[in-house]
Formats: structure tokens, C-alpha cells, sequence
């Protein structure tokens, strides 16, 4: 099941997204913001008896490349170690880009864009079988120090 999160899930989300993009930087700083900021919408997947398994956040705004129009970013998603690998991300994944064509359909969103690590494989197959396509190779890059890799979906 996936749904809103809540305020009471935030430390879990804090946690999880702190180990799952350690390499990156550090995200337990980062989270927080994102989490109380209004134009994000933030969901966990949860199993029947309440135990959170992954989670993804979803901001809008007007990019300068965008005439005017807002898009939709997929600023983060994750799922618990222990859960990998069992298809929760596509879950996720498929949840974030129909939460971002429900709300284009008011606001006219037409796409959704993510930045994912070069090194992060898995992710970067994920979204590419789920229809993005890199728009920007050179996105800059993580505190880490990886090459950040902007791509893109129609909605």
C-alpha cells in the first residue's frame, strides 16, 4: 500500500534516506527541508500490518527551461535494505509518475525529471525502462563527488 506520508513517518524517511544516499552526501541534512517544503508530496509504501518499506518525494516548479510551464521532480526515492530488490522501487516509481500526471491534469505538469548518480546502475535502468531519457549528462555533481545525470519523462 502506498499513501501520503505523515509527519510521524518523517524520522524513518529521514533515516532510510540518509544510509540509501550516503554515498552522495548527506541527505539526513538535506531530507528535512524537503519533507516540511508545501511544493513537495511525500508517499511510503507500507505492508497490511504498517511496516514502511520505501518512500519517494515529488516537487513542482517552474524551471527556466520550461516556458513557463511546471514540472514535476522525482527529488527522491528509496527503499529499506531489507526490502530491495523485491520490485517496491518500481512501485514507487510508477506511484510518483501518476501522482505527478494526476496533479499536471490542474496545473498542467507535462513531464517529470530526477537526477540519478552515473554510478547508480539499478536506478538509471529503472528509469530508463520507465520511459526517461537523459536530457543532461553533465547535471553537475553530488557532494560525494559523482557526476549527476538530469533525465526526463512526458507525462
Amino acid at each position: 500500500m502506498i499513501r501520503r506520508a505523515t509527519p510521524a513517518d518523517h524520522a524513518w524517511i529521514q533515516h532510510i534516506g540518509a544510509e540509501a544516499y550516503r554515498s552522495l552526501g548527506d541527505y539526513g541534512q538535506i531530507l528535512p527541508s524537503w519533507l516540511d517544503h508545501p511544493g513537495v508530496l511525500t508517499h511510503v509504501e507500507q505492508s497490511q500490518l504498517g511496516v514502511l518499506r520505501g518512500f519517494s518525494l515529488v516537487g513542482f516548479y517552474q524551471p527556466s527551461d520550461a516556458d513557463g510551464r511546471w514540472v514535476a521532480d522525482l527529488l527522491a526515492i528509496a527503499v529499506a535494505p531489507v526490502r530491495q530488490r523485491q520490485g517496491r522501487g518500481q512501485g514507487l516509481l510508477a506511484y510518483a509518475i501518476d501522482v505527478a500526471r494526476t496533479a499536471g491534469r490542474a496545473s498542467e505538469v507535462r513531464e517529470i525529471r530526477l537526477t540519478v548518480a552515473e554510478n547508480n546502475m539499478i536506478g538509471r535502468r529503472l528509469y530508463l525502462a520507465n520511459g526517461f531519457t537523459v536530457i543532461d549528462e553533465q547535471h553537475g555533481a553530488y557532494d560525494g563527488g559523482q557526476r549527476a545525470i538530469r533525465m526526463a519523462r512526458w507525462l
